[in-house]
């Protein structure tokens, strides 16, 4: 690549992010299709994934989810899963990412460095078939996630997906053993949103220890067609340390 050509690329790049961190308005996803489902999980597990400065909602629960983003403007499509743990911080209640898969290195190099998003790589499977809708993620060999069901209902006031205060680990300014907690809150654009009446499945995952958390069967679950379109805000709301790190070594590392 020219030197010419590799200005180019870069400051494109941050171009698109700066406007992400800035609340610009510009849609960074388009059309992305989620199927989620919210659980209960246990405390202590799901507490030792949090840094000091945050505490888990009453009663503790998470949203997991599998997304296939079908346009954005930054990578070409890719698949995303995840786990969310809802969480209480000084600045009100929200969401923590601890635990996250892609398929794509661009959109695993940006969440990582940008929003401090743990991500890692793995295989995926997404369909629609009609109301059923399904998804699967797999890690060194292992299933770890998989959700299906068939769409119900169409939601006429849906809650919010990302549209949250969010408290994330990593991102600008990280020292690997200490890191930054980034604050912020995206916009976004739902479409559709359904019931959904899912099956969700957890295989234990010595690199993936996500089915240790989650304690029973969800609570529920939903079909969402949205686009995201930037962030609100992007503020540094605390810091953590080695002792978070050490303890959630696989989850983010391996």
């Amino acid at each position: 690549m020219s030197t010419s050509s590799e200005r180019v690329s870069f400051f494109g790049a941050l171009g698109t992010f700066w406007g992400l961190i800035r609340g610009k308005q510009q849609n960074l996803w388009d059309n992305a299709r989620f199927i989620l489902a919210e659980a209960p999980v246990d405390r202590a597990q799901a507490s030792r994934m949090l840094p000091a400065m945050l505490k888990l909602a009453d009663p503790p629960r998470a949203t997991l989810f599998i997304a296939d983003y079908t346009k954005t403007s930054f990578t070409v499509p890719y698949r995303e899963a995840a786990l969310l743990l809802h969480v209480r911080h000084p600045f009100g209640q929200g969401l923590h990412c601890p635990w996250m898969i892609v398929d794509d290195d661009t959109a695993l190099i940006y969440g990582r460095e940008l929003l401090g998003y743990p991500k890692k790589m793995g295989r995926f499977e997404f369909k629609e078939e009609g109301d059923k809708v399904s998804g699967s993620v797999y890690r060194r060999g292992v299933k770890v996630l998989a959700m299906e069901g068939t769409r119900g209902q169409r939601q006429s006031n849906p809650l919010p997906v990302f549209d949250l205060k969010t408290f994330n680990v990593g991102g600008p300014a990280s020292w690997f053993l200490l890191n930054p907690i980034w604050f912020f809150r995206p916009r976004e654009v739902i479409h559709e949103s359904y019931d959904l009446e899912i099956k969700l499945t957890l295989e234990p995952s010595e690199w993936d220890p996500i089915a240790e958390v989650v304690t029973g069967p969800p609570t529920s679950a939903r079909f969402v067609a949205m686009d995201i379109v930037s962030s609100r805000y992007n503020l540094i709301a605390g810091l953590a340390g080695p002792q978070h790190q050490a303890r959630n070594f696989n989850l983010r590392f391996r």
